[in-house]
């Protein structure tokens, strides 16, 4: 039981008050500049993966009709303003597809290397990285290839990654080893003309 009169007890709480006042107060501006904070800064993150859409798109639409130019112009600045967003590799992709069409294959090469260090997804950085495999094979780069092929380790393009594999051993001579990886991708289920075509030609 306490024996505090009321006064006693104001005066308490005034001398807490005076010892605790100024942290409460500085843990209360804290806690609300943090709030503010984080949503300045996932606006910022909508607002720029908004921007970077609009740009791919713009990039995309420009490559579709030809005008490699001004694609390759959207893409740089998607590049510059879009960090951090998903759409910075999709867009050097793009770049990489407008190198095919021109026939630059080191560009392309350069373009999926870009395009595979700034991929955020798992499944989008094997499927650049399958792609960038065939174009180092067709360069001639086959250790690069092969070594890239290792890190493709989902199932879902166990066809693609052998199929891959195997132009690599016939690039080296190989063919029975290059008959196999192809007999494999299509027991994987890449059953494609173009594969059976390959196939084809080393059992002539």
């Amino acid at each position: 039981m306490s024996y505090l009169t009321d006064e006693e007890k104001a005066e308490r709480i005034k001398q807490w008050w005076s010892e605790n006042a100024a942290a409460i107060i500085g843990g209360l501006a804290i806690g609300i500049a943090g709030l503010f904070g984080w949503n300045w800064w996932t606006d910022r993150q909508d607002s720029r993966a908004e921007m970077a859409s609009e740009l791919y798109t713009a990039a995309l639409s420009h490559a579709g009709a030809g005008q490699y130019t001004q694609a390759a112009a959207v893409v740089a600045e998607l590049t510059e303003r879009g960090r951090g967003t998903p759409y910075v590799a999709m867009g050097w992709a793009i770049v990489a597809d407008v190198a095919v069409r021109q026939e630059d294959h080191q560009r392309a090469i350069h373009a999926l290397e870009q395009a595979r260090e700034t991929a955020q997804d798992r499944g989008y950085r094997q499927v650049v990285t399958l792609r960038l495999a065939r174009h180092l094979v067709s360069a001639d780069r086959l250790d690069e290839a092969e070594a890239l092929l290792a890190e493709v380790e989902s199932e879902a393009f166990a066809g693609l990654r052998a199929e891959a594999r195997g132009d690599i051993a016939r690039a080296r001579g190989d063919s029975e080893r290059a008959r196999q990886y192809y007999e494999e991708a299509l027991a994987a289920g890449h059953n494609t003309e173009f594969l059976r075509l390959k196939l084809d030609e080393l059992s002539a």
